[in-house]
């Protein structure tokens, strides 16, 4: 039990995926200096009614097998999405253009500036603590869960095969979302690429 804007509350704990796709430009690639990464997570997978309080996310890493792995000012965003996959046109800022009913709702910064750690041959959940609770209600036009990270560290890792995160697909759905560069991050209004190849498994902290 805890309290969240003066209530009592009691948390769960919700998986979805239980894949065991190897793929390391999810959550964010290190391999690059910057890049935008964007998930999907439907209504009907996360099979909640009412609104809650989403507190952590964790997603399911594999780590090199000699080193840790860290990246600085990372940035993390969840918001609400009425698509059930990535739609075409749609730019790094999360905006359609040309529109072409694409929505999304309560864009909203969660977590800030972090340092993101992979040890060395973990493989298991990691948890991101969100600075800012973010508020799901399921009951809106804009009903799916969506996931952006923002990879602003201006230095990359060598090796691009690790870390890596454990991932499922949903048949030809594109359910994730990238975008990566080097030397600088890359423009709001720049289009990236919608995948369909491979969304993070991940488990959300919740609190109702």
């Amino acid at each position: 039990m805890s309290i969240i804007n003066n209530h009592i509350v009691s948390q769960f704990e919700k998986t979805i995926g239980t894949g065991t796709i190897n793929e390391p430009i999810y959550p964010t690639y290190l391999y690059y200096d910057y890049g935008y990464f964007g998930q999907i997570y439907t209504n009907l997978e996360l099979g909640i009614g009412q609104p809650v309080w989403i507190t952590g996310v964790r997603f399911h890493m594999v780590g090199d097998t000699v080193v840790d792995k860290t990246a600085v000012n990372q940035t993390l965003k969840l918001g609400q999405v009425n698509s059930s996959e990535f739609a075409t046109n749609v730019q790094n800022g999360m905006i359609q253009q040309p529109f072409a009913g694409w929505s999304v709702s309560n864009l909203t910064t969660v977590k800030s500036n972090f340092i993101w750690t992979v040890p060395e041959d973990y493989n298991d959940w990691l948890e991101i603590p969100l600075d800012t609770p973010f508020q799901y209600d399921p009951t809106i036009a804009d009903s799916n869960l969506l996931v952006l990270w923002e990879n602003r560290d201006g230095s990359y890792l060598s090796g691009a095969s690790t870390p890596y995160s454990k991932c499922s697909t949903s048949g030809s759905l594109y359910r994730s979302y990238y975008d990566y560069a080097d030397f600088s991050m890359p423009s709001i209004t720049d289009y990236g690429t919608r995948d369909n190849t491979g969304r993070p498994n991940i488990q959300l902290v919740i609190k109702v």
